[in-house]
């Protein structure tokens, strides 16, 4: 699931807050506030995937720009110490337009990858901003009868956002990307045999070659082998008579097309053809052209377009629609404070990325010493970790050998995290944000807390990160090889309603008995649906269909998932609200723990896509499991405070 990362914000409202009508603007603003989080989080994976970027960079990257919401508590003083939060808003508004409208542009590129990421890290640095805005306006703008009555409001509005982006345009993409007048193949003597998952064949007289999931295949879903795969670019695709498959008239392919014997039976047949997708028997072959209606670049490019047009409207009507509360006063600078609030900010910033790439670069050299040591081998087991010569950074080759472009990496980055500390610590001396930091860190069982914080999510966020990649890739890949359309209902709208539904039952459970007795159960929950997902990377799972495009049986994996990573995350966040009420700084440590476990979920993803990549699904849903375990090891030692502990119905609701 996407961070919703909302934080707590900054200022108390007074009792005098004028009274204004939320269902004229809170609605549009907390729809627009999940569609950036819900772009850059979940969409981009899917889109980058359908335009052939491996795994390991989607999953890496896409975590590595969505830093900036975990990171909303460092830019809260620059938006509550500057302007007015209604300027905030529809100010930030205007660029993540821009960033949207400009997108899709960028995909049919050289450099589509690198440059799609900078520009989604821009419109990630705005959405955080508005974020903050955002929350900030509500408590000026209304109540506090009315912040409590609209609290499930937002939470609701913020889900449509996302079932809006990942659900609804998903299955867009995937109609605009059909091909239509398929390849129709026929074998006027004899029969195609087409072999099945390496053991089956299937008898057919004729054959319809079409497109899925960037492979060429059949009608039916099942794929060629050795595969054969259609560009994102792609627009037109054909077969000649002798076999040969050609892509906007560039071969790309053969289909077996070879003089085979007679035969006496499937057994025999099979042992000539163990390696053979397709085979004709003597006479000549059928031939075809289809023509997309949409590539899947096209696709998204029609998709990505619209979804700018949407947000930028969204943006018009909030300038007619957001109130001017008296409270939300403007705020001019004062002793330059604007410019110390950017220093601060920026500086924590640079440390925090100068930090993560430190240690990427140490647990890559850790990784290429291991593989050297116990295999050596450019094809071993291990050759995941080997670090390959001139890499290539920003789509930039650097000359430099693998391990000495990541210790050059280290030196440079080691250095700057050095640094940019130093600057960190001069600016938050004596700061009420300093205090906040430190008296975080010295109550006691921090440890502990940190090891939750880091953990407790950990294997479902791997989870979250990569299933959409398990559900698109296909079999001879080991993912289930679905369309976009059955993505799009799975995930946007089936898994959007198991976690709303867990969310809100799980709340129910830990205010009737209590947050610690409630949350082994809710850990428990949480954890042990990954075990279908591993069941379904093991085993060939029956796929059981509503018309073409809702996929019962993985509907009810993700719906169990989900539900069960709503019903436990709300343990995980009232246990931060506990936390945060045992010191002077409630507001700031709240954040702060929400903020840090954005941070280590962002960890989780980067780590998903190397552990897939070296291990491939089946392995990695193992790893899931286990590194759930030290999670539920850190709950042993959490510290329950008894006035907590007397709270929890009141916390919860």
């Amino acid at each position: 699931m996407a961070e919703e990362a909302i934080p707590v914000p900054i200022e108390t409202p007074k009792p005098e807050t004028p009274q204004a009508n939320a269902w004229k603007f809170l609605p549009l603003l907390y729809l627009m506030q999940a569609i950036p989080v819900a772009l850059v989080q979940e969409l981009a994976p899917i889109v980058f995937k359908d335009l052939g970027v491996p795994n390991e960079p989607i999953t890496r990257w896409t975590s590595l720009i969505a830093i900036p919401w975990s990171l909303q508590l460092l830019l809260g003083p620059l938006v509550d110490l500057n302007f007015t939060k209604r300027s905030w808003i529809l100010n930030t508004q205007i660029p993540i337009t821009i960033v949207m409208a400009i997108l899709p542009l960028l995909l049919g590129v050289p450099y589509a990858f690198e440059l799609s990421l900078g520009i989604m890290f821009l419109g990630a640095m705005m959405s955080a901003l508005c974020n903050i805005a955002t929350d900030g306006f509500v408590l000026l703008a209304l109540k506090k009868e009315d912040q409590a009555r609209f609290a499930g409001f937002m939470s609701t509005f913020y889900r449509l956002g996302r079932m809006f982006v990942v659900g609804l345009l998903v299955f867009l993409a995937g109609k605009f990307s059909q091909l239509h007048n398929e390849i129709n193949l026929t074998a006027p003597s004899g029969t195609f045999f087409q072999l099945k998952d390496k053991s089956d064949f299937v008898f057919r007289d004729e054959l319809t070659l079409t497109v899925v999931q960037g492979q060429i295949g059949s009608q039916d879903g099942l794929a060629l082998e050795p595969p054969l795969n259609f560009s994102p670019t792609g627009t037109e695709l054909l077969v000649t008579s002798t076999g040969e498959v050609r892509e906007n008239g560039k071969a790309i392919g053969q289909i077996n097309v070879a003089q085979l014997p007679s035969f006496a039976g499937k057994k025999e047949f099979r042992q000539k053809t163990a390696a053979t997708a397709l085979v004709a028997p003597p006479g000549p072959i059928g031939s075809g052209t289809a023509v997309a209606g949409s590539s899947r670049y096209g696709a998204w490019v029609k998709v990505m377009f619209v979804l700018a047009v949407l947000y930028g409207i969204g943006a018009f009507v909030n300038r007619r629609t957001v109130p001017k509360p008296a409270m939300d006063e403007f705020k001019e600078d004062t002793k330059g404070q604007t410019r110390f609030n950017l220093m601060q900010t920026g500086s924590i910033i640079v440390f925090c990325l100068s930090a993560y790439f430190s240690a990427n670069a140490i647990v890559r050299i850790l990784a290429d010493m291991a593989w050297r040591l116990r295999d050596g081998k450019p094809d071993g087991p291990l050759k995941g970790w080997m670090l390959v010569d001139h890499p290539h950074m920003a789509g930039i080759q650097i000359p430099l050998s693998g391990i000495a472009s990541e210790f050059l990496q280290l030196a440079l980055c080691l250095t700057l995290a050095l640094v940019s500390w130093t600057f960190v610590r001069k600016l938050l001396s004596g700061t009420p944000m300093g205090d906040a930091y430190s008296s975080y860190l010295r109550q006691s069982g921090i440890w502990a807390i940190l090891a939750f914080l880091l953990f407790y999510r950990f294997g479902e966020a791997m989870v979250a990160k990569m299933s959409p990649l398990f559900l698109k890739d296909p079999q001879s890949l080991g993912g289930l090889g679905i369309s976009n359309e059955q993505v799009g209902i799975v995930k946007g709208i089936i898994g959007v309603v198991g976690i709303v539904l867990g969310g809100i039952i799980g709340g129910r459970f830990v205010a009737k008995v209590g947050l610690k007795k409630a949350f082994w159960p809710l850990a428990i929950i949480m954890h042990v649906p990954n075990l279908l997902y591993l069941l379904a990377a093991s085993v060939k799972l029956p796929m059981v269909m509503l018309g073409d495009s809702v996929n019962l049986t993985l509907g009810l994996i993700d719906f169990i998932d989900q539900f069960g990573y709503g019903f436990g995350y709300s343990g995980y966040m009232i246990f931060l609200m506990y936390i945060a009420q045992r010191g002077n700084f409630r507001t700031a440590h709240y954040a702060i723990g929400t903020g840090l476990g954005a941070l280590f979920i962002s960890v989780a993803g980067v780590l998903s896509g190397v552990l897939q990549a070296q291990f491939g699904y089946q392995g990695f849903f193992v790893w899931v499991i286990f590194l759930t375990i030290p999670g539920m090891i850190s709950m042993l030692f959490l510290p329950y405070d008894d006035d907590a502990g007397k709270t929890a119905p009141a916390a919860s609701s």
